[in-house]
């Protein structure tokens, strides 16, 4: 009976589809999760803010609504975090290291590439960020922002930002390319 009930499931779920194709679909729908909290990360950030500034609304830092969601910041980071591990979890689990005979080996290898970096470039503006340095003090009396190296990375997070969406562009394109958008069984 107890082993029923957790086979069934799973035995329900590949009269429909192969488990190859249920590793691609769960690793698309966090990939749009990842995205959609990357979105959130993006407009909670002080970036943003200079970006609606220079295309002209005053003062949007003082808006309530805004600040509201600007305070879960940190939130954001650490649920994209999770959800980009478990992005790249089902993703390998869906290709593992792509071999030679795979006539799609070379696809998975330059969206695994693009997904690699972005991950980085992700890493790069998450250390860069305002809040990391409240990670890496804490306890200690010294202000990492006084930090030479934090200085050096903070100096360039709108362009690890440009980065990261050039990155994650040609990581989706080349997936939707390659899957479409829900991949079809055969």
């Amino acid at each position: 009976m107890i082993q029923l009930i957790f086979t069934a499931p799973a035995q329900i779920i590949s009269l429909a589809v192969t488990p190859v194709i249920i590793n691609e679909r769960i690793a698309i729908m966090l990939g749009v999760a990842t995205a959609v909290l990357a979105l959130a990360v993006f407009i909670s950030c002080r970036i943003f803010l200079s970006l609606m500034k220079f295309f002209g609304w005053k003062n949007p830092g003082e808006n309530r609504v805004y600040r509201a969601f600007n305070r879960h910041h940190l939130l954001y980071w650490w649920l994209f975090g999770v959800l980009l591990l478990a992005h790249v979890m089902m993703a390998v689990f869906h290709t593992g290291l792509p071999k030679a005979g795979d006539p799609d080996a070379w696809v998975h290898w330059v969206i695994l590439i693009l997904g690699l970096f972005s991950a980085l470039a992700a890493m790069s503006l998450f250390v860069s960020c305002r809040f990391s340095p409240r990670l890496f003090t804490a306890g200690r009396p010294k202000s990492f922002f006084e930090n030479v190296t934090y200085k050096l990375l903070y100096r360039f997070h709108n362009y690890y930002w440009l980065l990261l969406l050039g990155l994650v562009a040609a990581h989706f394109t080349i997936g939707f390319l390659h899957a479409g958008i829900w991949p079809k069984v055969g």
